[in-house]
């Protein structure tokens, strides 16, 4: 069928959302106008029924269906996506109607059985069809995070029988050094000003936090609350906004703030409260890196009133001393540790943090090493093969 005549309108639903809650003009329509779908257990056909609506399930062009391809059969040389819409136009004019109603498969975390010919019919209302051949209404809205649904969903399936081998077989100490490559890789971003591949980026730090949740999920010596090590993602989105509520009186109490400021004090003490710590440097990750843990235990310190002199090295001249040793070749390892750690303190003073201006220092280093490297191959030469002299000489310009 060409030319004028009935609309195809795809009804596009979410898994997120519990079938029969559609919009008013998606339920308009459907009880308006014939409704036939390609799936038998499609979730709407039950309330469509209850509320007096009779949709048809039809048989799908031939290359519709997804399966395995050593067992379907040939492709069918016409677009089964076109021919779908053909068929749906004849059997709106069968039933004297202006328009019919496609149930698509509801959207959720991964590709359905009919994710190709749903693809296909999209596109075609998308580019090929005009509207008043076809077009795609939006029967249901997700609300806002909804997607993290998916993201649980589609852990579940990878760690499942049948699922992935390899996801199945991590633990919490396996994965432990993704999560912090993640991290950096997400910070990398930051620091680029890359927005795009900060998205990539903060999905995978998501992941992390969903593989492990259901790592622990898994765990059979009893709950966390219990002593043992099982807990879910709701759990851990629980505890987030629990202490996020607690931790804001301000926002979702009745303490007043007069700036960022108190809002940092606040936060500490209702932490200290919580956590019932003896001392400013318990809850301080060793783990991290080493100019970053320097800052955040002198940080501290600095917020219960220890003097600077307790940071610095003794004497007055030691932070310049110390340069001078180093530079001398005379420092050990204490010694070089001392340097470091008076070098955190004086960034601070001067409102540096030192971990964002050494990783400053060390990728215009990588800049000039990298442009370096191709001066030297640009002129026919292995960068390994030169001497100080030449280095120098190639050396970008500051």
């Amino acid at each position: 069928m060409t030319g004028p005549g009935p609309r195809v309108t795809l009804l596009e639903t979410s898994a997120r959302v519990a079938p029969g809650l559609l919009t008013a003009e998606a339920w308009d329509l459907v009880r308006r106008v014939p409704v036939r779908c390609a799936d038998g257990e499609h979730p709407l056909l039950a309330p469509l029924r209850a509320a007096g609506v009779e949709p048809r399930p039809l048989p799908t062009p031939a290359g519709a269906a997804d399966g395995d391809a050593a067992t379907s059969p040939a492709p069918s040389p016409v677009d089964p996506a076109a021919s779908l819409v053909t068929q749906l136009r004849a059997e709106a004019v069968d039933a004297g109607a202006d328009e019919i109603v496609w149930l698509l498969d509801p959207v959720g975390g991964w590709p359905g059985p009919r994710a190709s010919l749903d693809g296909g019919l999209r596109a075609f209302a998308a580019t090929r069809g005009a509207a008043e051949h076809a077009r795609i209404l939006a029967g249901t809205h997700d609300v806002a995070g909804s997607s993290l649904l998916d993201a649980v969903a589609v852990m579940d399936r990878l760690r499942s029988p049948g699922g992935c081998p390899w996801d199945a077989e991590q633990t919490h100490a396996s994965l432990a050094p993704y999560l912090l490559e993640e991290a950096y890789e997400a910070y990398q971003a930051i620091e680029d000003v890359a927005p795009a591949e900060l998205r990539e980026e903060l999905g995978d730090v998501l992941m992390q936090v969903v593989f492990h949740a259901r790592v622990a999920q898994e765990a059979t010596d009893g709950p966390v609350g219990e002593g043992g090590s099982r807990f879910d993602v709701d759990e851990v989105a629980a505890g987030l906004v629990n202490k996020l509520v607690r931790r804001h009186p301000h926002v979702f109490g009745d303490v007043a703030v007069a700036g960022a400021d108190e809002v940092l004090t606040n936060w500490d003490a209702i932490k200290a409260a919580e956590k019932g710590r003896r001392s400013v440097t318990e809850g301080v990750p060793l783990s991290q890196p080493a100019l970053a843990l320097a800052l955040k235990l002198q940080k501290r310190a600095d917020k219960i009133g220890v003097p600077a002199d307790r940071v610095l090295p003794e004497g007055a001249d030691a932070p310049a001393g110390a340069v001078a040793a180093a530079l001398a070749g005379e420092l050990d390892e204490p010694g070089i540790g001392d340097l470091l750690f008076a070098a955190v303190a004086l960034a601070a003073a001067a409102g540096v943090d030192p971990e964002v201006a050494l990783r400053a220092r060390a990728r215009a280093f990588r800049d000039g090493l990298a442009a370096a490297e191709e001066s030297a191959r640009a002129d026919g030469v292995d960068p390994a093969s030169q001497d100080a002299t030449a280095w120098r000489a190639r050396w970008p310009r500051s």
